[in-house]
C-alpha cells in the first residue's frame, strides 16, 4: 500500500523544502511586470509560420500542375 506522500501529483510542481515562503515576483518575472514580453510578442520580432499561406501556396502549385499540362496538350 502506498502512502499519500509517495504519490506524484500531476500538474502541480513539487515544493522544495528549502525554498521558503514566496515573497513575490523575482528576476524571472520582470518581463511580465514591465510589459516587455508584450512588445516582443506583438511587435513581430518573434518568428512563426503562417500555415494558411503555406497551404494556399501548396494548393496553387498543385492546381497549376494540373492545369498547365492540360493547356499544353490542347494548344499543341
Amino acid at each position: 500500500m502506498t502512502s499519500p506522500d509517495d504519490r506524484i501529483s500531476l500538474g502541480v510542481p513539487p515544493v522544495e523544502e528549502d525554498e521558503g515562503p514566496g515573497l513575490g515576483p523575482d528576476e524571472r518575472d520582470l518581463d511580465l511586470m514591465d510589459g516587455s514580453w508584450e512588445d516582443r510578442y506583438y511587435g513581430g520580432r518573434i518568428r512563426h509560420r503562417d500555415w494558411n499561406s503555406i497551404g494556399i501556396a501548396l494548393s496553387l502549385l498543385i492546381l497549376l500542375a494540373l492545369i498547365v499540362p492540360a493547356i499544353l496538350v490542347f494548344t499543341r
